[in-house]
């Protein structure tokens, strides 16, 4: 998505009056591109809460059927299905990826190419240090998404999900048998995402301070409020604990404040 964001202001800052026909066109699609982009990257925000938020009931990631678990939380208002849940906007089927060291996990997108391990890739990482401590990925859950990447022919996240050392095998992946639970809907699952959001950024956790002023600022969720979402990005540079999420909450803030004037 960055790099499509950087061709943004080539087509806003031209006048479209002297572009012809085709420069206008591309323009246009390269515009498009990013809306979508953007589209997704909130979407997929809203998927890491839905997820983060089944981990606290299940301690478990759903790294074998991450379609399916999309599928049954992630529903529209009224019932109505416009497209396939568990595919981003493009058709491709998002993955999710552990990430031991950093303790957390990744939902993942393809992208408007839609093919994996390209520029245009998404990739929207979560910690769960804030809601299950420092060591939330078990071995066993590690192992699990090491064979689930394995499965899918593709080595994105195996690196990091392994934690076995040299010499060591590692643990032998277990097939989830967590009972399905009853699919809630849309509101009923934002709701719960908002609420775990809001009790964590007031207990200082800079992630969730990010992701709830970015629910403030887009109006996802909750009312438009930019006092709020100023308050929330400054508390995450202020307790960001990785240089990455410290960067994107200061990038939001001086951009917040020139919507403010200041």
């Amino acid at each position: 998505m960055s790099a499509l964001l950087k061709l943004l202001p080539v087509a806003a800052a031209a006048g479209v009056a002297v572009m012809n026909a085709d420069t206008l066109k591309k323009n246009l699609n390269i515009i498009g591109k990013v809306q979508v982009a953007a589209t997704s990257g909130v979407e997929m925000q809203g998927i890491a809460e839905a997820v983060a938020q089944d981990f606290i009931d299940t301690k478990d990631l759903p790294v074998e059927d991450f379609g399916a678990f999309l599928k049954e939380n992630l529903r529209e208002k009224g019932g109505k299905e416009t497209r396939d849940k568990s595919k981003d906007p493009w058709g491709t089927a998002y993955r999710l990826a552990v990430d031991v060291p950093k303790n957390g996990f990744i939902v993942q997108s393809a992208g408007p190419d839609k093919a994996w391990k390209t520029d245009d890739d998404l990739n929207y990482f979560y910690s769960l240090t804030g809601i299950a401590g420092k060591n939330a990925i078990s071995t066993e859950l590690a192992g699990r998404a090491h064979a689930a990447a394995l499965k899918l022919g593709s080595s994105t996240g195996s690196s990091t999900a392994s934690t076995s050392k040299a010499g060591t095998s590692a643990a032998p992946a277990k097939p989830n048998t967590t009972p399905a639970k009853p699919s809630q809907s849309a509101e009923e699952t934002l709701r719960k995402v908002i609420e775990s959001q809001t009790k964590r950024a007031e207990g200082g956790d800079p992630q969730a301070s990010f992701d709830l002023a970015m629910r403030y600022i887009t109006e996802n969720g909750v009312l438009k409020d930019y006092g709020e979402a100023k308050k929330l990005l400054e508390q995450a540079v202020k307790n960001a604990d990785s240089q990455t999420l410290k960067d994107k909450a200061q990038t939001q803030l001086d951009n917040l404040n020139k919507v403010l004037g200041k």
